[in-house]
């Protein structure tokens, strides 16, 4: 197994391969769906997998840097840390997106305004925030506030085999309440759950690791099978599948995403401004789709990344902590 500054190599790669399906899903120049055949193609892909892939792989890197020795993560710790880690550039980018939106309003799909009533429903409502990306965060930091109950369900195998049933029926049954997440707290609790037992349970290392191109071709076996029942397969082999192949990729291109893959939640943040930039700038200009597209993409990914090394070069903790630096 590679590292990289003490980080597991084959889970940069994944964190990378998954951001890139993310820029990927929020790149369509118009509205989503209305766009080239290829097009379509892949953002219907995008969202297939890519969002339960970033909560599944959370999962595992919260049992391993958190669960696996609570002596070391009580959790008022924990509540404070991701506290500052996932709500305060939150807080910040919500900010920014009210800003962007009253700046430019004849660019954008939803108006806003500086109302208090306004503000307050985006906090309130995360998927209805004038950055609607920020659910993800708003949800994330849920899963942590559940860090007892998590606990609890992992204690024993059988109640581990009851709770992953569970979950699933309420990845079905979930309420439709946007309060607070309420509503992607329970659809997505399943992956999270996931990838808690992936990691309590090592099948990474015991398992995947040992046979990457089987992970792969059975991921690959689940998603067109899921193609023809049920989008719940569609997902859980697309998991699979990003598994399988970023354990490949560590064994022959162990640097694959190396430009940004240590700058995943960076973009997460700001690459959407990034691409509502260059989609204003297609939409005034007559410029063809293609190229504009793989723009758009790049944007995405590298001017957060650029923005990020300079909020390094500068230094200044409260800054960083904005833009979700450590």
């Amino acid at each position: 197994m590679n590292h990289t500054n003490n980080r597991i190599n084959w889970l940069l790669i994944l964190q990378g391969w998954a951001m890139l399906w993310v820029v990927i899903g929020h790149a369509p120049l118009g509205e989503a769906g209305a766009g080239p055949a290829w097009e379509n193609i892949l953002y219907a892909l995008a969202y297939s997998f890519h969002m339960p892939l970033f909560m599944t792989v959370s999962g595992w890197l919260f049992y391993r840097t958190r669960l696996l020795d609570p002596a070391r993560w009580h959790y008022g710790r924990i509540v404070r840390d991701k506290a500052l880690r996932l709500l305060l550039p939150g807080l910040v980018f919500s900010l920014v997106a009210f800003a962007v939106k009253i700046a430019f309003p004849g660019e954008v799909e939803r108006q806003v305004s500086l109302h208090f009533s306004d503000i307050l429903h985006a906090y309130l409502y995360p998927n209805d925030n004038p950055l609607r990306e920020l659910w993800f965060i708003a949800t994330l930091f849920g899963f942590f506030l559940l860090t007892p109950l998590w606990r609890v369900l992992l204690r024993k195998p059988w109640i581990m085999a009851v709770s992953a049933l569970v979950l699933t029926v309420l990845h079905f049954l979930h309420p439709t309440s946007g309060l607070l997440c309420i509503d992607k707290l329970c659809e997505y609790a399943i992956w999270f759950f996931l990838g808690l037992l992936l990691s309590k349970t090592d099948t990474v290392a015991r398992l995947c690791e040992k046979q990457p191109w089987w992970t792969l071709l059975t991921g690959a076996a689940l998603y067109a099978a899921g193609l023809w029942c049920d989008g719940f397969v569609v997902t859980l082999g697309g998991i699979v599948f990003s598994f399988g192949l970023a354990l490949l990729l560590d064994r022959v291109l162990p640097r694959i995403f190396f430009s940004f893959r240590n700058y995943t939640y960076q973009i997460f943040l700001m690459g959407i401004f990034a691409q509502m930039a260059v989609k204003i700038l297609y939409r005034h200009a007559a410029l063809p789709y293609f190229p504009v597209w793989i723009l758009c993409v790049a944007a995405g990914i590298y001017i957060p990344v650029l923005v990020a090394k300079v909020i390094e070069k500068i230094g200044w903790k409260p800054l960083s902590l904005c833009v979700g630096l450590k």
